[in-house]
């Protein structure tokens, strides 16, 4: 009861946003479906789009009704990425027009609408709320919980499936438990689930993500270096391909082989993307694609067979969905995205976990679905960290006068306790 008491009154200050985006989890858990209905417009479908929609005009109601408020919705929509992915989205949702499924195509947009709406007023209520320390503090508490949650709803599935769930959020969220995660109970689990997760696309965002250990404090620093230097012996002792193949590609069975990746270890991802682009060009649907999510689902079924949902690549789910005009839009706010972390007057403790994990992002979204597709795999806690970092870039660049009324602390017993300043 004690560590429920703790997680209730932390996360109590992210408002009613933050208990319904806990609650996209348990709508997850009651009401799951397989793969294989991916396509379907059924009940299940029905209640996901109802969950987006009431989220959405509520949190779109917080977003906009007092004064601070309304000073960071403004903010968020004009001076960050944020106003990409919303021009993207629109064209998504007008996609519908042309695509095969144009119920399917709509609704998955206004799900990507709602869910942005929702992380975003999430962040709004916890920089109104809480200092950074704090924000770090509540957010490695809500991955937690939702890890918790994705766990509980494979669980029955077994191990490898519980673990091919768990290793979107894992990943992403790897260096946040790294770095802020109070307890051990919180962040070996997380840490643990990571590396056991054989998520290659996971292994290299993490790995790219080691650079932010350069960033960090002395102790990080000293760990970055000892990384660094195993790393070069290693490279210097066995070579570049065997230290890949026994890392990163060990999932695999060894991917690189002289030098090259062999394609039947590489989940067919090479496979389908090359063949992909062509056939785009050559149906002439480049310039407007074949319609988010349902036409990019059927091409790609049509391509490589099977029950493939997309093309694990949020590049080209932008460019498949909505052709170059959709493409663009979707590089502008990765671009954007990046000048958030890179060139922000955020200070440097936190820039080193929101680099660390922007990698993570970006990696995931080169290679599982995620940003750029529906709201499914990477997207959910991508997109959670895309709000962060553009939240926390706002805070710093246009409220350095703002005090937050409270703080979370850790107590010499590892106890979060809420504190209120004076």
């Amino acid at each position: 009861m004690g560590l429920y008491k703790e997680f209730k009154q932390v996360l109590m200050l992210g408002g009613v946003p933050g208990w319904i985006l806990l609650g996209y989890y348990v709508v997850q858990l009651v009401f799951a479906r397989s793969k294989a209905d991916i396509a379907a417009i059924d009940g299940t479908a029905i209640i996901y789009a109802a969950y987006a929609l009431g989220a959405g005009i509520y949190c779109y109601h917080d977003l906009t009704k007092d004064s601070f408020s309304r000073f960071f919705f403004s903010k968020l929509m004009k001076r960050t990425c944020t106003f990409w992915f919303v021009l993207y989205t629109i064209l998504c949702a007008l996609s519908a027009l042309w695509s095969p499924i144009l119920p399917l195509s709509g609704y998955r947009a206004l799900e990507c609408m709602g869910m942005l709406l929702l992380n975003a007023s999430v962040i709004k209520n916890l920089i109104k709320n809480l200092d950074t320390k704090g924000i770090m503090l509540w957010s490695v508490t809500y991955a937690f919980i939702m890890m918790t949650f994705i766990a509980i709803s494979f669980a029955k599935a077994g191990w490898n499936t519980m673990l091919y769930a768990l290793q979107f959020p894992s990943t992403i969220f790897f260096y946040l438990a790294f770095y802020y995660a109070p307890k051990k109970i919180m962040k070996y689990p997380m840490l643990i689930t990571a590396i056991l997760s054989r998520s290659t696309t996971g292994y290299l965002g993490i790995a790219a993500g080691l650079c932010s250990f350069m960033l960090g404090q002395r102790k990080y620093k000293i760990w970055g270096w000892i990384i660094i230097l195993g790393v070069g012996i290693s490279i210097a002792t066995v070579g570049v391909e065997d230290v890949l193949n026994n890392t990163v590609f060990a999932a695999k069975g060894g991917a690189l082989e002289n030098g090259k990746l062999n394609e039947g270890k590489t989940s067919g991802r090479t496979q389908l993307w090359g063949p992909a682009i062509e056939a785009v060009k050559t149906d002439n649907r480049e310039w407007y694609g074949y319609g988010f999510v349902a036409g990019e689902t059927m091409f790609v079924q049509k391509v490589i067979g099977g029950q493939v949902i997309g093309m694990h690549n949020g590049f080209l789910s932008a460019f498949v969905g909505t052709g170059y005009i959709g493409l663009l839009f979707f590089c502008l706010f990765i671009l954007g995205y990046a000048r958030s972390v890179f060139f922000s007057p955020i200070p440097k403790q936190y820039k080193a976990l929101l680099m660390a994990t922007f990698f993570c992002v970006f990696v995931h979204t080169l290679g599982n679905p995620g940003l750029g597709f529906r709201v499914y795999g990477t997207w959910m806690p991508a997109m959670y960290f895309v709000m962060l970092t553009v939240g926390l870039d706002i805070k710093y660049r246009y409220m350095k006068m703002y005090n937050p009324p409270y703080t979370v602390i850790v107590d010499n017993k590892n106890k979060m306790k809420i504190q209120q300043k004076k």
